[in-house]
């Protein structure tokens, strides 16, 4: 498989287990208009990441962690491309408009292991 086929087997997957996310997605396309034929990989893995911080900003840790377990389980077998598309565009922008510290380390506390690794990957240490 190439990387746009790994890629849009990926997205596929994200969509079947979290019809929610797929909404979301879909209406995020439309409203970037987008044309159905164009695949922007990186814009619907944020979607994904921004459901999450969304559901962290909301308190909601049963869909929190079913979002980041599934990542951090598909993390442990991922392929080259699958381990970028979750750093780099799903993990690097977690709780990115979070600013409230006391939430954040709230949903800190939900993040697994290899996701938390990844995160300080890129944004350093956290003391949360």
């Amino acid at each position: 498989m190439d990387r746009d086929q790994i890629a849009e087997s990926f997205i596929s997957a994200i969509k079947r287990e979290f019809p929610d996310v797929r909404k979301r997605i879909d209406k995020q396309m439309k409203a970037l208009e987008i044309d159905p034929e164009d695949k922007m990989y990186t814009q619907m893995f944020e979607c994904f990441s921004q459901a999450t911080t969304d559901s962290i900003k909301e308190k909601d840790s049963e869909t929190a962690l079913r979002h980041l377990n599934y990542m951090s389980d598909k993390l442990k077998h991922a392929s080259d491309v699958e381990r970028e598309y979750i750093d780099v565009y799903y993990t690097e922008s977690l709780m990115w408009d979070i600013k409230d510290q006391k939430l954040k380390a709230w949903g800190w506390k939900l993040f697994p292991e290899n996701i938390k690794q990844l995160y300080e990957n890129m944004w350093g240490k956290q003391y949360l």
